[in-house]
């Protein structure tokens, strides 16, 4: 019998051998608080060794996946004063944390995505195996617009579409929409109305459903051996930025709703 966490911040529902973790803070547009990236690492290690779960969906609750890093979080960050760096790197570390968990897990999972993945939802969205977007979803990596580094995402971001597109999201921050996501790679499927999206998800399940759980594990193991992150490394240069002048303005820019010096 599988024994799922109690979670707050996502909501877990097992139908026919696949997890659908919703994220579930739709008033703060599901962000990634700290409470929710635990929620979702505890979920995945409680079900890591058990094949009855064949695939793992990420959503966001009322049609909207992830708005990145949560407010009261950067909040904090920024009005630490010399706790900052120490606090920025913690902070980095778990959602290392949660980028590994998600993509090292032995089950397909799959990231569904609607209304929007920015920051670090675009980063889930690039650690799942499999990407289902809508036509009008919106992406971007926007940290340094307020002067900090998309370390964690990085490799991720790299893996899934290449340096060339990666370097050049990252480098400029560029608002992109779902249609565009399928068209360089990023996504695996496109969908113009709701169910063409659920057709799309029931289309990778089914066809998961036919290949031996254990086999998809171990494949996995393989497509992954050669792929190693350093997460402190990331974490470093993450906090480094968040206590470097510009991160400092960036941040306080964000929060005053205004443009940082360096946007002229």
């Amino acid at each position: 019998m599988i024994k799922l966490p109690k979670t707050k911040n996502c909501i877990l529902d097992l139908s026919e051998g696949w997890l659908t973790i919703w994220f579930n803070r739709p008033e703060k547009r599901n962000a990634l608080s700290l409470d929710l990236i635990n929620e979702i690492i505890l979920t995945l290690e409680s079900i890591y060794d058990d094949r009855s779960v064949r695939g793992i969906i990420f959503r966001g609750r009322e049609k909207f996946f992830c708005s990145g890093a949560d407010l009261e979080s950067l909040k904090q960050i920024a009005s630490a004063g010399k706790n900052s760096r120490d606090i920025a790197f913690n902070m980095s570390i778990r959602v290392g944390k949660l980028f590994e968990a998600i993509s090292m897990t032995p089950q397909i999972t799959i990231s569904s995505v609607e209304g929007a993945a920015m920051a670090g939802a675009f980063g889930i969205a690039c650690a799942t195996d499999f990407l289902v977007t809508m036509s009008d979803a919106k992406y971007a990596l926007t940290e340094t617009k307020i002067g900090l580094t998309p370390a964690q995402i990085a490799p991720y971001v790299i893996k899934r579409l290449g340096f060339s597109n990666a370097k050049r999201l990252m480098l400029m921050g560029t608002l992109f929409n779902g249609k565009k996501a399928f068209e360089m790679g990023m996504a695996d499927y496109v969908a113009d109305n709701e169910i063409e999206f659920s057709e799309q998800i029931n289309s990778i399940k089914n066809q998961v459903n036919k290949c031996a759980p254990s086999a998809i594990g171990v494949t996995k193991k393989i497509l992954n051996s050669h792929y190693n992150i350093d997460a402190e490394e990331a974490a470093l240069i993450f906090s480094n930025c968040v206590i470097h002048e510009e991160g400092l303005e960036g941040l306080a820019s964000f929060f005053e709703k205004r443009k940082p010096y360096w946007n002229k």
